[in-house]
């Protein structure tokens, strides 16, 4: 099993204004590997089309 975890939600599916939606999962020792792939993702060509990013981070307790 993978460190990151992804599920990408596409706007026609869940019925709401964006184009898609990615939840990513990581446990807290793998911070770093996905703040390492938020910097890959956000230098790739494909990011210029992103018009707005909004970042989430919940914690669970």
């Amino acid at each position: 099993m993978p460190a990151i975890a992804r599920k990408l939600f596409h706007s026609r599916d869940i019925g709401e204004p964006f184009d898609f939606l990615i939840w990513f999962e990581y446990a807290p020792v793998d911070e770093e590997a996905f703040e390492e792939l938020l910097y890959k993702l956000r230098k790739t060509e494909e990011w210029n089309f992103i018009e707005i990013e909004v970042d989430m981070r919940f914690v669970k307790v």
